[in-house]
């Protein structure tokens, strides 16, 4: 168990409750909002972060982040400066934290049991089970149809829509890629498409919903074996398939969680840049 413990790391709507909370950044600020959520049967918090000079008059495109309670300030930092610098465009950046990272990440972000660990490894029930995975459906809802309309309902949002995710959270954006999900745009880094032995794989092998294209940036390292070779395969499948603009890159000097910032830098550039 210390193993998928470690790799947790590596690896209508009641109406709103939209509790605008302040937070005082070194640069600027960010907002708490808190959703009664039917789908999770709980309340969530999720946190917006606007770009520099928003007004009401302008539409912006927005980024949906998972894993915020990590990620939220690093990204919001560097996209102020790219879109302060005319490198790309300014986003409404949302944060999407877990109330029990340890636990209820594994629940939000996976869609089944695993019998498969990160290297290849096989586990019993005890390992992954309804305690710890399986909740994606759920978590998807909650997205779909609480939270980005409650974010459309508080901010002038242009329907561009971009999903960052990061190990488990890279997989969860793989997997709806074979279902109808309101993203233009999934960031996917070094995600966990081993889990449940490639079934992300599977579901895209069984077709994908028509519909506008999809650009999708892929980040992974190299170890361990089986892991990267998973991922491989689940860009191979991504190349069969019209719909999608892919680009990938394969870090070979970074770690499994060293590998976000230089994933983001090149994505964000790739996917947000500014026209010329």
């Amino acid at each position: 168990m210390q193993k998928s413990i470690f790799f947790i790391f590596f690896g209508l709507i009641f109406p709103s409750i939209s509790l605008f909370a302040q937070v005082d950044s070194c640069v600027f600020m960010f907002k708490k909002h808190t959703i009664k959520s039917n789908s999770l049967n709980e309340s969530r918090e999720y946190w917006v972060s606007l770009p520099m000079h928003y007004s009401d008059t302008v539409q912006y495109p927005v980024i949906y982040l998972l894993d915020a309670e990590w990620r939220f300030n690093l990204v919001r930092n560097i996209e102020f400066d790219l879109a302060g610098n005319k490198k790309i465009k300014g986003h409404i950046i949302v944060g999407i934290p877990h109330i029990d990272w340890e636990l209820k990440r594994g629940i939000d972000l996976t869609f089944s049991h695993s019998r498969m660990e990160y290297d290849g490894e096989k586990v019993d029930s005890t390992w992954y089970n309804n305690k710890n995975s399986g909740g994606g459906l759920a978590f998807y809802e909650y997205l779909n149809t609480e939270l980005i309309p409650d974010v459309e309902k508080n901010y002038n949002t242009n329907g561009e829509n971009t999903l960052i995710g990061h190990s488990y959270g890279g997989y969860f954006g793989g997997y709806i890629l074979s279902m109808n999900h309101p993203f233009s745009t999934i960031h996917i880094y070094d995600p966990s498409i081993w889990f449940s032995d490639g079934e992300v794989i599977e579901k895209i092998k069984n077709g994908v919903p028509k519909q506008d294209k999809v650009k999708i940036f892929v980040s992974y390292q190299p170890v361990p074996e089986f892991h990267s070779g998973k991922i491989e395969c689940f860009i191979e499948e991504l190349k069969k398939h019209q719909c999608f603009e892919l680009k990938y890159r394969k870090f070979e000097e970074e770690t499994h969680n060293s590998l976000f910032m230089p994933s983001f830098l090149e994505g964000i550039r790739w996917t947000a840049r500014l026209e010329e």
